[in-house]
């Protein structure tokens, strides 16, 4: 197939019109921030394979099951086999009177996916991998009880995926699943510059480190995510 020179080396190589519409803001912003997060997942699901590195995919906060289908899709396509947790209290955001000072939009049950449309959304995906729902605000569900629970299964996580919003959600999550890490574990954390205006050294950014700090896990800053995202690899 012969190449056109002129054609691909021709200005602009972008579209550079401007359509004006009600929600077409909106609709940009989302469109650059998902296939910026799922040029993330893709990534992340070629190092699990090429490292070999074996556990389940734990995500917390799964509204509109988006990324969480793209994990589904990535497992099934490079056959790591894998289980799947979706921790989420499906009523949206919990109440934070400090909401405001960390993002105005993350106020109490905005982002609310409830439960019969989460399980819509990825019902042609259960044939292919096992997917476990832990229904509940995490001050409820992160028990001890749970830790347990999944102590006895031998349950490991290789895919963390934090995408709470409100730096007390990261926290409840992080202690959590922290707890079942393997060498290479890949966190996520979708919001990690969504709060206070970005600033490093509050809300989300400071409680990881803090975490990660605390439990003497050794983390490697990975991969920045599309406009708020970053990622992290962890070893024990």
């Amino acid at each position: 197939m012969k190449s056109d020179i002129k054609t691909i080396t021709k200005e602009p190589w972008v579209d550079l019109k401007i359509k004006k519409t009600r929600h077409n803001s909106i609709q940009y912003n989302q469109t650059l921030r998902q296939r910026e997060k799922y040029k993330f997942f893709q990534i992340a699901y070629d190092f699990l394979l090429a490292n070999n590195i074996k556990g389940s995919y734990f995500e917390f906060g799964c509204h509109r099951a988006r990324t969480f289908r793209f994990a589904l899709r990535e497992s099934i396509i490079k056959n790591i086999k894998q289980n799947f947790f979706a921790f989420d209290s499906f009523k949206g955001l919990p109440k934070d009177k400090n909401y405001k000072k960390q993002n105005e939009y993350f106020f109490s049950g905005n982002l609310n996916t409830n439960k019969k449309e989460f399980l819509n959304l990825v019902s042609k995906y259960k044939k292919y991998r096992s997917i476990s729902i832990i229904d509940g605000y995490y001050k409820n569900t992160l028990s001890n009880k749970l830790i347990n629970e999944f102590k006895k299964n031998k349950t490991k996580t290789s895919f963390i995926n934090i995408d709470c919003d409100l730096e007390q959600s990261v926290s409840e999550s992080l202690n959590f699943s922290t707890k079942f890490i393997v060498d290479g574990t890949i966190l996520y954390i979708d919001d990690y510059y969504n709060v206070y205006k970005g600033d490093p050294r509050k809300g989300n950014p400071k409680v990881v480190i803090n975490i990660l700090k605390k439990n003497k896990i050794f983390y490697e800053p990975w991969h920045v995510v599309g406009t708020c995202g970053k990622s992290f690899l962890l070893y024990k």
